[in-house]
């Protein structure tokens, strides 16, 4: 078997308890373009051989896709909401949609591996790994995850879950497709295309949670994964993490690509939306390829669906090339799900159900004058009191400046901005006000 880009952030109260809870989510803006899918590095597997080719060209729109992956703490939350709302139940220590036979969790009664504990009224994290990705979940589990997060924030739902089928005409969250998640995990590099997320280095240990690697997690029993927001080049104390490794302190390299997303590099198989097809490629169309209708035929004579981002706990690396496309069907001794999570996405645009997306704001920001090779002055207005970001990013997406992060009063509003010590180029800057996003281009002469 085998930083940071354009923001836009929803921050929300989590809490794992019986009552119900809205949900925290970091998403970044994934900017839509062109690539060329597939491995560029003629890498052959032989368990299925010739999945990653032919090479083609893809287009896809811009989207939403979450910084880190779905955590243990995040996807208790929904269980607990889902409970008291009477759409699920515990059978047989997993969990499944009220009178349906396709289970969407496995317990920590079924099995010591996953950290979500269910005692007949309440589900909480057993252990202490709660900012860990979630892991013994199931396709139709983090589906139903996606539907409803989009009901917390009021969006769309896009999953029918008695079908699993999704409809990409909503504005809520899903699966990303498997063009979307190696288009986001490449962070925009293509010349030359890479094996992984940053480049080629497989001699670095320290940038991921491969198998092997010697990070603090890596002791004690299953499963061996790091939280979601380990690896980005900073010193890391056991008195913070509270590991079950030895080490007091640990290194880590940066392993963020230049999108600003975790983890799309080890640590856990990440569920994608589509089926898992060896022939795909063949046929795949040009402009946001939603995937096969359905999948090839694994061992047990079933489809399944596909997975992406590698893993802790076997392979090469982990499995973790950012082209590799494996089955959900394979994963490890006895099939368990113990190093297969999912992070979630979404579409930066208006739909048709008439619902304002974020991407298309009804809050406004200007600057003036535009291009400017002193000073701009950045205006904007707020219809109320609201709690305001207002950042500055370079043309790479890299956070420059922070202009304002507070609560503002109703009225206009004006900031001044130099770009003192940057160069020429092309700059954004993006405001975020309440759960609505405007960015403008701004352009600095010198």
């Amino acid at each position: 078997m085998r930083k940071k880009y354009l923001s836009s952030i929803v921050v929300l109260l989590s809490f794992c308890t019986g009552l119900v809870a809205q949900n925290s989510i970091s998403e970044l803006l994934i900017p839509g373009g062109e690539f060329q899918m597939g491995d560029h590095y003629g890498f052959v597997d032989p368990a299925h051989p010739s999945d990653e080719i032919p090479l083609h060209m893809v287009r896809l729109d811009s989207l939403y896709m979450g910084t880190y992956l779905i955590t243990n703490q995040q996807y208790c939350d929904y269980l607990n909401s889902a409970k008291s709302k009477g759409q699920i139940e515990v059978r047989n220590k997993k969990v499944y949609a009220v009178g349906d036979t396709t289970a969407y969790y496995l317990t920590n009664q079924y099995l010591s591996y996953y950290s979500i504990s269910w005692n007949g009224t309440t589900f909480s994290v057993a252990d202490f790994r709660a900012n860990h990705p979630v892991v013994g979940v199931q396709w139709s589990g983090a589906a139903a995850y996606c539907n409803w997060l989009s009901q917390q924030n009021s969006l769309s739902s896009c999953y029918t879950l008695s079908t699993g089928n999704c409809d990409f005409t909503k504005n809520g969250y899903r699966l990303p497709t498997e063009a979307e998640w190696e288009f986001a995990g490449r962070g925009g590099k293509y010349n030359p295309y890479y094996v992984f997320p940053w480049g080629n280095d497989t001699t670095n240990h320290s940038i991921a949670n491969w198998p092997g690697s010697g990070d603090p997690y890596e002791s004690g029993p299953y499963p061996w994964t790091t939280p979601v927001d380990f690896y980005d080049g900073k010193l890391k104390l056991q008195s913070t993490y509270n590991w079950p490794g030895n080490q007091t302190s640990y290194q880590t390299a940066n392993g963020v690509n230049a999108y600003g997303l975790y983890d799309m590099c080890g640590n856990v198989w990440q569920f994608i939306n589509d089926w898992y097809e060896t022939n795909y490629y063949t046929t795949s169309p040009y402009q946001n390829p939603p995937g096969p209708t359905t999948g090839s035929a694994m061992p047990d004579g079933k489809p399944c669906h596909g997975m992406r981002g590698g893993n802790w706990w076997s392979g090469t690396n982990g499995w973790s090339r950012v082209s590799n496309r494996d089955p959900s069907y394979y994963r490890g001794p006895g099939n368990d799900w113990f190093h297969v999570g999912f992070r979630v996405a979404r579409y930066a645009r208006r739909t048709t159900t008439g619902i304002n997306d974020p991407a298309e704001s009804t809050i406004h920001v200007q600057n003036s004058p535009n291009p400017f090779s002193s000073n701009t002055v950045i205006s904007y207005s707020l219809s109320g009191e609201e709690k305001l970001s207002l950042k500055i990013y370079d043309s790479l997406g890299h956070e420059i400046a922070t202009l304002a992060d507070e609560t503002q009063n109703e009225g206009a509003h004006s900031v001044h901005w130099s770009g003192q010590n940057l160069g020429a180029g092309i700059y954004f800057c993006q405001m975020m006000a309440g759960n609505q996003l405007s960015t403008i281009k701004m352009v600095l002469l010198k």
